[in-house]
């Protein structure tokens, strides 16, 4: 009886090429660049403050306090500033949900002889989530076409060839293909993205905060430059939404990607 050798699936493996950070500036998935235009310039509570083509890739607040410290480290000034805030009409405070570097080039500015200058560091979900764009559980239907899942990246000629089209195998593929944590993290930075979109929607149904929605944009631009700045996670300590145990446990719960974890493995072990 014949029996069908399975082909070994193929390993991702970076080689540092530093390609992926040469060019950070605008390079965001076209899906996400038309949600953004339509509906983050005053639409919704979360309001961009810089055109796609301008933004780099985003910080959590969190992560930003890093790359604060780390560029002192580094030796370069990466320029942060806020990139996504809310607007509260109740506090007249501008609440940052993200930050970004704006750099004076495309490249990031911790990029040094096409090398990471702190790869040794805990580097931000963007970073290390690559070369994923997201993970494949978020979306209408419980996942996104597979040709959205990744950024360009040469290391993946062998492997996007033997993605599995469907779903319960791509996961299980996923899980083997990049033992560098690349997938971990991608699903993980898709829980936070949840997390922090129902956490704004609880604030303001606790009426916890009020946000400025349906505003002219320019008029949002001029309150938020004129309002005292607080970052979100400090903003639900603030509010007593968390106290600070709970905020340092939640953010290493998130570091350690325990959430992501758990969901992989629970669906991986439900099949």
């Amino acid at each position: 009886m014949f029996i069908p050798i399975q082909p070994e699936i193929p390993k991702f493996q970076c080689n540092a090429c530093g390609s992926c950070c040469s060019h950070i500036r605008g390079i965001i998935p076209k899906e996400d660049q038309e949600f953004i235009r339509e509906f983050a310039f005053g639409k919704m509570p979360v309001v961009q403050l810089v055109p796609v083509e301008r933004m780099t890739f985003p910080l959590w607040d969190w992560e930003a306090k890093r790359f604060m410290e780390w560029q002192k480290e580094a030796n370069v000034n990466a320029n942060i500033k806020p990139l996504r805030v809310i607007f509260d009409l109740k506090s007249n405070k501008a609440i940052v949900l993200t930050y970004f570097m704006d750099g004076e080039t495309d490249a990031c500015p911790f990029l040094k002889e096409n090398k990471c200058s702190i790869y040794h560091t805990k580097r931000a979900y963007v970073c290390r989530l690559f070369p994923f764009n997201m993970g494949p559980f978020i979306g209408n239907d419980g996942m996104n076409q597979k040709e959205s899942l990744f950024g360009e990246c040469w290391a993946m000629e062998k492997i996007l060839p033997q993605l599995p089209d469907n779903f319960e195998k791509m996961v299980g593929f996923l899980s083997e293909a990049f033992p560098d944590g690349s997938f971990i993290n991608a699903v993980q930075n898709d829980i936070i993205i949840e997390w922090a979109n129902s956490t704004i929607i609880e604030l303001a149904r606790k009426k916890i905060i009020k946000p400025a929605v349906n505003y002219p944009y320019e008029f949002l631009l001029k309150r938020v430059s004129n309002a005292e700045k607080i970052d979100f996670t400090d903003f639900l300590v603030e509010s007593s939404y968390l106290s600070r145990e709970e905020k340092e446990i939640l953010i290493k719960k998130f570091d350690g990607n325990a959430d992501a974890k758990e969901k992989i493995e629970n669906f991986l072990s439900s099949r």
